[in-house]
Formats: C-alpha cells, sequence, structure tokens
C-alpha cells in the first residue's frame, strides 16, 4: 500500500496470480517416454532382461574384467514423432552399466562403468544370454515397453525458468506439472529435459568429467581447467532416462536415476562411444 492509499483509506488490488501452466508451456520440448507394455516381441523396445544382438556380440565389461549389467535395447526406428532429430533413425540401442558399484559419473575413471552400443538391424540377431560370473542378483527383470509422446519441462534452476522468477509456490506447481506429464509411472525418457533429483546442472558434470576434471568437489567446477571447457556443455544432449523402477528390480542409490548424455555430434554421428552418465538419488 502507498502513502496516498494510506491517506485516504484505499486498498491495495492484490495481484491476480500467475497461472504457471501458461507461463511454463512454451518452454516445453518433445520427449519420449517409455512406459511398460504387454508386448512380448524382442524387435520391440524392452528395459531389463538380455540383449539382442549377433551371435558373436562381445559382452562389455569394466577394466578389472567385470562384467556390466544389461539395462535395455531401443528401437530407434519406433520411437515416434518425439524422437530426437539428432539419433539415428534406425538400428537398435544397447544400454549397460555396473549395477553392483553404481557408479556416479563424477570420476573420470568412472567411464569403464557403462556402455553404450549401436546394432543394425540384421536377420541372425539373437537372444544372448549374460555371462556366467554376472550374478542374477545384478540382472534386471524384463520389461517391453512402449513409446508416449510427452512435452518436458525444464527445472526451476534453468535459464528460461529463472527469467521467469518464479515464486516458491509456483516453484512447487512447476514440480507438480514436470510430474504430471508421466502420469504416475516411472519416469523412464529419451530426449528433452531431464527429471533431476538433485541437481540440474548435469551437462556441465558430463562436459568437466568426460575430459579428465574429477567434479566431486564444489572447487572442481571453478578450476581454470574447468573455466577452459566450461562452453561446451551446451553440446551434450539426454540420450537416455533410467528411473528407480520395481517391476524391473532397478535401485539406482536410495530411489535415484541414471541420466545417459551424449553430444550432439557424437549421436548425429552414430557414435556413442562416449556417452556420460550421472547417477542421482535422495
Amino acid at each position: 500500500m502507498g502513502f496516498f492509499d494510506f491517506i485516504f483509506g484505499r486498498r491495495a488490488v492484490p495481484k491476480r496470480p500467475r497461472d504457471v501452466a501458461d507461463l511454463v508451456a512454451p518452454l516445453a520440448v518433445p520427449a519420449v517416454h517409455l512406459v511398460a507394455a504387454s508386448t512380448a516381441d524382442l524387435s520391440s523396445s524392452y528395459l531389463g532382461g538380455n540383449p539382442v544382438a549377433e551371435a558373436s556380440f562381445d559382452w562389455p565389461r569394466r577394466s578389472d574384467g567385470r562384467p556390466l549389467s544389461f539395462l535395455g535395447r531401443l528401437n530407434l526406428g519406433e520411437l515416434g514423432d518425439n524422437t530426437p532429430d539428432w539419433l539415428p533413425r534406425g538400428g537398435w540401442l544397447l544400454f549397460f552399466y555396473d549395477i553392483e558399484k553404481q557408479p556416479w559419473g563424477f570420476d573420470p575413471k568412472d567411464a569403464d562403468g557403462w556402455r553404450v552400443i549401436l546394432t543394425p538391424g540384421a536377420a541372425t540377431m539373437t537372444e544372448v544370454a549374460p555371462p556366467a560370473d554376472l550374478a542374477a542378483e545384478f540382472q534386471l527383470h524384463r520389461v517391453p515397453v512402449q513409446s508416449r509422446p510427452i512435452g518436458s519441462l525444464p527445472s526451476w534452476e534453468r535459464r528460461p525458468v529463472e527469467e521467469l522468477a518464479l515464486t516458491d509456490a509456483e516453484h512447487e506447481t512447476l514440480t507438480d506439472l514436470s510430474e504430471q506429464v508421466f502420469g504416475g509411472r516411472p519416469h523412464h525418457q529419451v530426449g528433452g529435459f531431464p527429471m533431476p533429483v538433485q541437481g540440474d546442472s548435469m551437462e556441465l558434470e558430463c562436459q568437466l568429467a568426460s575430459n579428465g576434471i574429477y567434479i566431486g568437489t564444489p572447487d572442481a567446477f571453478r578450476s581454470p581447467a574447468a573455466e577452459a571447457i566450461k562452453r561446451g556443455a551446451e553440446d551434450w544432449r539426454l540420450l537416455l532416462q533410467v528411473d528407480s523402477d520395481d517391476d524391473l528390480g532397478a535401485m539406482w542409490g536410495d530411489v535415484g536415476t541414471l541420466y545417459f548424455w551424449i553430444r550432439e555430434a557424437d549421436a548425429r554421428a552414430g557414435n556413442f562411444d562416449r556417452v556420460w552418465l550421472v547417477l542421482e538419488c535422495c
């Protein structure tokens, strides 16, 4: 209430609450939500289970010889209209991760803790059994998935949202809206904005860690080495987000999420050898 309002007894008109959904709608970007399906077709996408590949397939292992666990297989040809334009339009992506140790992606030495492999479609492909030294407790249940187009929203930590100067209540509404697009189902997602569990600076984390900078301490982000390469964070795209999921038998840390990231140029070139991973949990 201003001075003259006070003197003449006029009351200030309260501001009309902003419609957060309308505010953030222009910021949404297309993404693919992977939801459980009833199909058992091995040519379709699925999480867990065993990979389908050529008989000569060499199961990926860490540098100490331990086999990685299989996370899932995506049929790139069936992801639908919301498939990112930087992904190949054909073939299958196989995802592997060290479920036993669950590396976070903070340490450049973690790079052998996951693997993404692009395989072409071939008539000779078959289901590959896990190696004998991969314990059953580190093997996931097979969950067929189908693609569902969604609009993913940026978190409150991203610049377009920061510029909206949301109130605390509006921040909570944004979080609710981001959750609603998944319809109460696990946040398995291809492309779009991530659903962060902790912080939303994963592109920068990938850029630094993949270039040899240990990011387990805050000082690492302010180092001269980090400053010299941080602009490269703009090149990273969310490849796959894998949520903790009871049906899958997957728990990442304490109800966390795995995020596979790739540089756009690498994805367009069909090069999945330099994917980086981030694990976040509560």
